[in-house]
């Protein structure tokens, strides 16, 4: 899997076969990763409207709103993509915005100063099932791949794109139905919660597909949008509404659908918080998702992750694993020396000077 990389063509994003080896030989577990990046302050959100303005107050969002023009070339303050050390930057269509959900149906509202946007439920009762495929507003996918297409047209040579942010089924439902009404289904409507999660999987999996689709390979693979190049196809899933259900709950509830947004592509990767690792027996069991991602949140959200260095040591043993979190230098250097297993890779983000 390692061997017979093409070389790239010079360029400013013209990176050495080694490099790429190397991301390879991590999804095999015979690697490790670093990087320190900075990370942009945060800030109002960055949001351009068709009408050549940036919007300055909140606002409920459509697609024709948006000027596509200038999200495929956002100012680099914007971007959420890691960079340097032994990572491979990409472009990342517009993270801020929750594509899914909005695809979905619900409506989108944009709060400019806080930096934010947030979800309306779309879904009033469980009786509305059967309508889930007229709610689905296709404006919001030919907006999102219009974009994908732009980046991919405005890039230099050599440059990676990425697909956007994805929330995972249970994640997307929560948005449809309310995270109240979500906790209730759990216990009281799982055949309606199954139904559900079956149509927001479909909706995950069509996107990735459509996306994947317009997005060229860079050295045979594809790069996630945490910096790491795949030796093929690779998607980034999560579930953040496991952190409402038990370690048995999840798995009977939401697994079976996350395991599926884990295999569209060949490769993946399965974003978690460190303050909610109670479901990773079940993520550890089979061969998908590929690896795990960890966002390292600070107490008291989480434990602090010199209480975790167990649990990881563990997935290590299954799987590979990118922490990601706001360290220190000296932090990485304890976590590298800490978890001596091949398969380790950490993103250390720092604070950007002022």
């Amino acid at each position: 899997m390692t061997g017979g990389v093409p070389p790239l063509d010079e360029s400013p994003f013209a990176y050495p076969n080694e490099l790429f080896a190397k991301h390879a030989a991590w999804w095999e577990g015979r690697a490790r990763l670093v990087s320190h990046p900075y990370e942009p302050a945060l800030a109002a959100l960055w949001l351009p409207l068709a009408d050549g303005s940036i919007a300055q107050d909140d606002i409920d969002l459509t697609p024709e709103l948006l000027d596509l023009d200038r999200l495929a070339a956002p100012p680099p303050e914007s971007l959420a993509t890691a960079v340097g050390g032994d990572l491979v930057p990409a472009r990342l269509p517009y993270v801020r915005l929750p594509w899914l959900e909005a695809i979905a149906g619900c409506q989108i509202r944009a709060l400019i100063q806080a930096g934010s946007m947030r979800t309306r439920p779309v879904l009033s009762s469980w009786g509305g099932l059967a309508s889930l495929p007229e709610r689905r507003n296709v404006g919001w996918l030919h907006a999102l791949l219009d974009l994908v297409e732009r980046m991919v047209a405005t890039a230099p040579e050599g440059e990676a794109v990425a697909h956007t942010l994805m929330r995972g089924p249970a994640d997307i439902a929560e948005a449809m139905v309310g995270a109240e009404r979500l906790c209730l289904a759990i216990y009281d409507q799982p055949e309606a919660l199954s139904a559900l999660l079956a149509y927001t999987t479909e909706l995950f999996e069509d996107a990735w597909r459509e996306q994947a689709a317009r997005i060229p390979r860079l050295a045979g693979g594809l790069v996630s949008w945490y910096g790491i190049w795949a030796p093929g196809t690779t998607v980034r899933t999560q579930c953040d509404a496991s952190a409402l259900t038990s370690p048995a709950l999840y798995t009977a509830r939401f697994a079976p659908w996350d395991l599926r947004t884990a295999q569209v592509a060949e490769y993946s990767i399965m974003h978690l918080h460190s303050g909610s690792l109670h479901v990773i027996d079940t993520l550890l069991e089979g061969p998908h998702p590929t690896a795990l991602q960890v966002s390292l949140d600070p107490p008291p959200s989480a434990p602090h992750w010199r209480e975790l260095l167990p649990t990881f040591s563990k997935m290590l043993d299954h799987k590979p694993l990118l922490l990601d979190g706001f360290l220190s230098a000296e932090e990485v250097d304890a976590i590298w020396e800490a978890l001596p297993q091949n398969g380790l890779a950490v993103i250390g983000r720092r604070a950007q000077p002022d």
